[in-house]
């Protein structure tokens, strides 16, 4: 690590909190082990709740001081990234959804028949007559006299 980077709880919660509300908590549940748990509040409703997982770190105040700031950093740096490219998935997914749209409205377009044609009745299927339906056409004489 090198002097300029800056390894504070806050110095790496900053960039998460450019965009977003977080909640810290800190418990102590034995005599010398504390848990902190960093909640990032969802932004909007319809968001996806990947976003506001918590970041919970158990240890004593030594193991916490040395270990959290890089955790933290690595939840921050995955957050932005899945953030980000959840942002892009949604973009993709709505400009397939629309070019489909668009692609449905031209092929209703092209299959438009002209009003002629769409005037012209259908032929009606020949069934088979029943017992008592009476033939259209005359039977022809079979040649028995009588």
């Amino acid at each position: 690590m090198n002097q300029t980077e800056t390894t504070g709880l806050f110095s790496q919660l900053a960039p998460m909190l450019s965009n977003r509300t977080v909640i810290l908590t800190v418990a102590a549940t034995d005599r010398d082990v504390l848990t902190i748990s960093i909640i990032p509040k969802k932004m909007k409703e319809d968001e996806n709740e990947v976003l506001s997982v918590p970041l919970c770190a158990t240890g004593t105040a030594e193991e916490l001081d040395r270990d959290l700031p890089r955790q933290l950093r690595d939840f921050v740096d995955t957050h932005a990234a899945t953030s980000s490219n959840l942002a892009r998935i949604k973009e993709e997914l709505e400009a397939a959804e629309k070019a489909a749209e668009e692609a449905r409205k031209e092929k209703l377009k092209g299959k438009k028949l002209p009003v002629a044609e769409k005037a012209a009745p259908k032929p009606e299927p020949q069934g088979t007559l029943g017992l008592f339906d009476e033939a259209a056409v005359e039977p022809e004489d079979v040649g028995v006299n009588v």
